[in-house]
């Protein structure tokens, strides 16, 4: 079953709908929850490997449901694409699907993350930098003609696509993006002055907006030597992943690998249950295992031989 997304450019929206299921929201807000999602808890039902074909599949049919009922809180939309993948009994697609969430989350929320940082450092507010290039894809729409007027609609048969046609009309609006300095995600502030916090309510019921005023930590990251070395080490692995083929070493699995590690702790250390030196030695030991092939990442090593 094909789903049919109509964009509205006056209010920046768009509906998502197929036979009695339809899904509004704004552009901003969707691109956002999709690149800021916390994908651990979804990770963890999931063999992410381009091998152990037959395990991999057994292990997402059994955890498929959970995937789709975690996804529905945060993303409901994506997760009614994957639930109809599922329901065609196409487990092959419905796991090449998540895949490809996995890896747009990161790919598309890096490129954001490096347009905040520059888009923060820039002391002319009335000409922000921009997302100059991002990859092209394929779409397939749908035209009518009625009321004397045109009327067209992207055809949508996986997330991939979904994504794509968002992030894109997300990137032609010359959005301002921030990093928000207290849960590190990333937000659409409401002018062009430099805001430094969202207004996503944590779990202790205030916003990181309110914890920002209280705190006044406006240079954490840059004065805390754990979560800089945290954010060097995530944004290295990060890059390295994105410029290495995915071949018979996998290198998507090493950022979810090390995320896997270290995001616990570092949620522990910003909650005061975790040494800050103990950490810092932590990553710095675990620097070897994640290398690209270039810095001598042995391919016998990891096979065995």
């Amino acid at each position: 079953m094909s789903f049919e997304l109509r964009m509205d450019k006056k209010k920046r929206a768009f509906t998502l709908s197929s036979g009695q299921y339809e899904c509004s929201n704004t552009v901003n807000d969707e691109v956002i929850k999709i690149v800021s999602i916390n994908t651990s808890s979804l990770r963890r039902r999931m063999c992410i490997t381009r091998e152990n074909v037959d395990y991999k599949y057994e292990l997402l049919k059994e955890n498929i449901n959970e995937i789709i009922e975690l996804l529905s809180l945060e993303l409901p939309a994506v997760a009614e694409i994957i639930s109809d993948e599922y329901k065609s009994f196409d487990i092959e697609r419905c796991y090449d699907d998540l895949y490809n969430l996995f890896f747009l989350i990161m790919f598309d929320g890096s490129q954001l993350t490096e347009l905040a940082i520059s888009q923060n450092e820039c002391e002319d507010r009335y000409d922000l930098p921009r997302l100059e290039t991002i990859p092209t894809f394929d779409a397939n729409i749908k035209v009518d003609y009625s009321d004397c007027k045109t009327n067209y609609c992207y055809i949508i048969n996986s997330v991939t696509e979904y994504i794509n046609i968002l992030f894109y009309a997300f990137v032609s609006n010359s959005p301002i993006v921030s990093v928000c300095n207290n849960c590190d995600r990333l937000f659409v502030p409401k002018t062009k002055k430099i805001t430094l916090y969202c207004d996503r309510t944590t779990n202790e019921h205030t916003t990181c907006k309110q914890i920002g005023a209280r705190n006044k930590h406006n240079d954490k990251i840059e004065t805390d030597p754990v979560l800089k070395a945290y954010q060097l080490e995530k944004h290295r692995i990060e890059m390295y992943c994105l410029r290495s083929k995915q071949d018979k070493y996998d290198f998507f699995d090493d950022y979810f690998d090390w995320l896997r590690i270290f995001e616990p702790k570092i949620a522990d250390y910003k909650n005061g249950k975790y040494d800050g030196d103990k950490l810092i030695e932590e990553i710095k030991a675990q620097t070897p295992n994640f290398q690209p092939y270039s810095k001598g990442k042995n391919f016998a090593d990891e096979e065995g031989y």
